[in-house]
């Protein structure tokens, strides 16, 4: 599954970790009820958790991801770099400079404006920092494989995205003064969130699956690629003009806003077909948890897109978009990211732990390393709360939304649990764990080469 030589990333774990950390972070605070249907979306409380889940989640589970499999897609390593560290902690402590920033805003602080501007300079330098070295990774392997191209509109998408933040952020912050600005900055979120959401975090998602799911399937290559990437292109191009236009022409904005927006539910078709295909074409007979666990997450991309689109056209109420939205992050992007997770984290165990043992001596299947069945309830566990909590959200049932997300913060501990135990190989009978191997760190990689050659039992 990886070429031979490829070496393992050493910080992939780490931004696991973290964004794991952060996952929950949020649930809990969803659970506890900081935020429910009936408080507003531009809430002190509901923006911490928004930019928990997404900056503190979803960015650092992307990024862990590139910076082990863009490789991959590249057929080229990315170079180590002294700076690796900084930029790791820069991406962990700028969420949560910025949730205390919106705690603090909340409380009326004086202090809040400077909060926000340093969690805006350590996620903007350590976001460019990364988007650089991994842009030029990308670009280096382009002629490779066509979804390298795919991975780089995403990532121009986030740092447009990094932008979008920014601005609010000395606005919020009070350092921005200019009155056009400030009101086009207060206007803008729904280009924030398109960039992000949208742009950055699917199209990456994407992007890394047109390589990786036809590869753990035994799968031919998806054929859409060329067709997904020129569509992704022009989607993100009739953005930018959206969100430039918005400051002179509103109403021709909103025009060329509702185009990207269908063209991106026709790249999203076109993607679910692919993806039909090649699970039909696989030549792995029995589906495995992480190609299984994503079928709900497909499923929920689909219809959270559908909605979507209907809502734009048909002036859905705020309350109604928050529902699809919900659906769009947790069911899609969440789910389809933790059950990757469930084949990832105990895929670069194996090749870590028992890669350079190949033929030395006898070794576990990589399925030994996480209890399928177990991790397989917790996950459909995730799935059920997730549509639970999207649809009494609707609804605008506090009690409802509050007793799906604890019921989801629990699937979720549980799915952590499962990870670390796949993790330290707790699953794996102890007379295999004998010298000459050695045991993983939990959040750090030694500097192995992935010598399994593709041959992953």
């Amino acid at each position: 599954m990886m070429p031979v030589g490829t070496t393992l990333s050493r910080w992939t774990m780490s931004y696991f970790g973290a964004a794991l950390s952060y996952l929950l972070l949020a649930e809990c605070l969803l659970a506890a009820g900081v935020w429910t249907p009936s408080l507003g979306i531009a809430e002190p409380g509901a923006l911490a958790i928004v930019h928990a889940v997404t900056l503190g989640w979803l960015l650092l589970l992307m990024i862990g991801s590139l910076l082990q499999f863009a490789p991959v897609l590249t057929g080229n390593d990315r170079p180590a770099s002294r700076f690796d560290p900084i930029v790791f902690a820069g991406m962990v402590v700028g969420p949560a400079l910025l949730m205390l920033g919106f705690h603090l805003i909340g409380l009326g602080s004086s202090a809040a404006g400077s909060v926000m501007i340093a969690a805006s300079a350590a996620i903007s330098t350590s976001i460019a920092a990364v988007s650089l070295s991994l842009s030029a990774l990308l670009w280096r392997g382009r002629r490779v494989h066509a979804a390298s191209l795919i991975v780089l509109v995403g990532i121009g998408c986030l740092l447009v995205t990094t932008a979008f933040g920014a601005l609010f952020a000395l606005t919020i912050s009070g350092q921005m003064e200019a009155p056009a600005i400030v009101a086009y900055g207060m206007d803008a979120v729904a280009y924030h969130a398109s960039f992000g959401l949208g742009g950055w975090m699917t199209l990456a998602a994407i992007g890394v699956s047109y390589k990786l799911l036809p590869m753990f399937l035994l799968s031919d290559d998806m054929r859409k690629v060329q067709f997904v990437r020129r569509s992704s292109t022009l989607a993100v191009l009739l953005l930018s003009v959206a969100a430039i236009a918005a400051v002179v022409e509103p109403d021709f904005a909103h025009a060329v806003f509702l185009s990207a927006a269908v063209l991106f539910g026709l790249i999203v078709a076109t993607y679910l077909f692919e993806i039909y295909r090649t699970y039909r074409a696989r030549r792995r007979p029995a589906l495995e948890l992480n190609t299984l666990g994503s079928l709900p997450a497909f499923a929920m991309l689909g219809l959270s897109v559908s909605l979507l689109a209907l809502s734009l056209f048909l002036h859905a109420e705020t309350r109604n978009l928050s529902a699809i939205v919900y659906l769009f992050v947790f069911g899609w992007l969440t789910g389809f990211g933790l059950a990757q997770l469930l084949k990832i984290v105990p895929f670069l165990t194996w090749i870590e732990a028992f890669g350079p043992l190949l033929g030395r001596k006898p070794t576990p299947k990589l399925g030994e390393l996480i209890n399928g069945r177990r991790a397989g309830l917790w996950l459909g566990l995730f799935y059920f709360s997730v549509v639970g909590a999207a649809t009494t959200l609707c609804l605008g049932s506090d009690m409802g939304f509050r007793v799906f997300a604890v019921l989801q913060t629990a699937s979720t501990v549980a799915l952590i649990v499962e990870l670390v135990l796949a993790r330290t190989l707790a699953n794996v009978e102890p007379q295999i764990k004998t010298a000459p191997f050695h045991k993983p760190a939990l959040f750090v990689a030694a500097n192995h080469r992935g010598n399994a050659n593709g041959s992953v039992p």
